[in-house]
């Protein structure tokens, strides 16, 4: 595989990623129930974290502000790398598409919420933040360049999102989340509950 076959499949995952939670958002903003409780008010943040990104994937070098080799790029980390972005923004999308209306980009709770508890949700409790960070790992070794700077500050603003969350979730669902919570993990597949 050419570096430019990853490449084109790293901008085709994070395209459609992209591309899926635009139209997800359009069409909810006209088709979800309305707000009830909401929590997470910072939207900028994704949005200047994603602007990192793409600067420091797809600026022209000259231009760019966060970008960095890694010091080796082995051909089997690349395949690696790309079976992991390709398997994660699957796992992401179908976590995506399992919360249908219910989805926001912010925390909130809706007229009529429920609490969804399977697909991807039996897995962790916040699969699409699980499947965006195998996304970002898996460009990071695909590419053969460093995201550890973008990795550890998301990583940061997930767990912080996480918080203001389940909290929500506890408010909203009270012991049936407490519930769920005990059984599910919170971000890691096969990892013990907390």
């Amino acid at each position: 595989m050419t570096a430019s076959l990853f490449d084109w499949l790293n901008w085709f995952c994070w395209g459609l990623f992209g591309l899926v939670w635009i139209l997800g958002a359009f069409y909810n903003s006209y088709q979800a129930p309305q707000v009830a409780k909401k929590r997470f008010r910072y939207d900028w943040l994704i949005l200047a974290g994603l602007a990192w990104y793409l600067d420091s994937r797809y600026a022209p070098h000259y231009l760019h502000l966060f970008r960095f080799s890694l010091p080796w790029h082995l051909p089997w980390l690349a395949w690696l790398g790309t079976i992991l972005l390709l398997v994660s923004t699957v796992f992401t999308l179908w976590s995506r598409w399992t919360l249908g209306k219910m989805w926001a980009t912010n925390a909130q709770v809706k007229a009529e919420h429920r609490l969804v508890t399977g697909g991807p949700y039996r897995i962790t409790r916040h699969p699409i933040y699980t499947g965006i960070l195998g996304m970002i790992l898996g460009s990071a070794f695909s590419l053969g360049e460093a995201f550890a700077v973008i990795f550890v500050l998301v990583l940061i603003f997930f767990f912080n999102r996480m918080r203001l969350e389940e909290k929500l979730m506890v408010e909203t669902f009270g012991d049936e989340y407490l519930a769920y919570r005990k059984r599910v993990p919170k971000l890691i597949p096969g990892l013990k509950p907390r």
